[in-house]
């Protein structure tokens, strides 16, 4: 589903977004009105709360209190974003009655020798990914060589996971998770230093991966979908029962979403990398449709609605599940690795498997 219910309203399959600077979104009976700044009768949208199922608001977007004690209510959550699309926060509803989910869950993560387990198939599903990805590219490719040569790389970090024992001591800065985190870093390496090949023409540059602030269009992009993403998580693990604030390989910090985070690493490439690359090489993007303050760039209002489409787009994609072995879409399939995570932490499933594709 995907209705334009107004300038900067848009629900994408039950996402409402909310881009218009300085909107003002009041409650109206079982309604949001939303009402652009100075707008004028015609302007004015209405979006039916049923039609809801989480709200990402970008910028300037203020929701009254009626609003957010009505989302509240129906468990909708709202995830706040600057017009950059860097995240700053999430309201949610309270954790709701399944609180033994959340104990088996702080046990894991006590235990060094299941949440290293764990952990390692965060990584390896993050790697297999992204390689899978560069040999889908690889082909046909004037930089054949160069992405194989990547290929062969990430399949190398991958076989040392694979041998990599638990730490024996987890009292030092990264509580033992120093040589997984370098193979992670010498794969996600390996995979970015090709990612300009994967772009076609030479419209793009990709000097490598820049986070805070992104310095070109293709970070701008990577950096906006891999906030969708992750706040796409959050608001599953919330739904499971789980705190999103504690996972067992990014360290928890005050409003960081430790968890959502370990979960995501495996739906990056296959879902935000494959959304800006399309994009990019189909002609869908140009560089006048991103604006450069002060060395930051970020998508222009229209183009942004447009990744927001495609985004939503490739969410709602099926695919063929590779554990369970019938076709969902890539959003179930996020839900499902949630879920997936809960069962292991409670012991119903013996081993955590991270989403691969082929």
């Amino acid at each position: 589903m995907h209705e334009i219910l107004g300038t900067g309203v848009e629900i994408l399959m039950a996402t409402l977004y909310l881009t218009e600077q300085y909107s003002l979104v009041k409650l109206e009976g079982e309604a949001l009105r939303v009402a652009p700044s100075g707008s004028k009768a015609g302007q004015v949208v209405r979006v039916p709360l049923n039609k809801v199922e989480q709200i990402m608001v970008l910028g300037e977007v203020t929701l009254t209190t009626p609003v957010l004690h009505a989302l509240l209510e129906r468990r909708i959550p709202v995830h706040y974003l600057t017009a950059y699309g860097r995240s700053r926060g999430s309201l949610v509803a309270d954790w709701g009655k399944n609180s033994g989910v959340r104990l088996a869950q702080y046990a894991l993560c006590c235990n060094s020798e299941r949440s290293f387990a764990v952990a390692k198939q965060c990584v390896a599903g993050k790697l297999g990914n992204m390689r899978t990805l560069i040999l889908r590219y690889a082909r046909g490719r004037e930089a054949a060589q160069e992405l194989e040569e990547a290929a062969q790389t990430i399949r190398r970090c991958l076989r040392e996971l694979d041998r990599l024992a638990a730490p024996s001591d987890t009292s030092d800065r990264m509580h033992g998770l120093g040589p997984l985190l370098g193979l992670e870093g010498s794969g996600s390496a390996a995979y970015y230093s090709i990612f300009n090949h994967l772009l076609k023409g030479d419209n793009w540059h990709f000097p490598g991966r820049v986070k805070r602030p992104p310095t070109d269009p293709v970070n701008a992009l990577l950096s906006f979908g891999y906030t969708l993403l992750t706040n796409q998580v959050v608001s599953l693990v919330h739904a499971v029962g789980l705190d999103p604030g504690l996972g067992v390989m990014h360290q928890a910090g005050f409003g960081k979403p430790a968890l959502a985070l370990d979960l995501v690493e495996c739906f990056r490439p296959i879902i935000v990398d494959s959304v800006v690359i399309t994009m990019l090489n189909t002609g869908q993007l140009s560089s006048s449709d991103f604006s450069n303050e002060l060395g930051a760039y970020r998508l222009k209002d229209n183009p942004r609605r447009t990744f927001l489409e495609k985004f939503e787009g490739r969410l709602n994609e099926m695919v063929q599940h590779p554990i369970f072995n019938y076709r969902v879409s890539y959003r179930r399939c996020i839900e499902l690795q949630v879920r997936i995570f809960a069962k292991h932490s409670q012991g119903e499933i013996a081993n955590y498997v991270p989403f691969t594709v082929r």
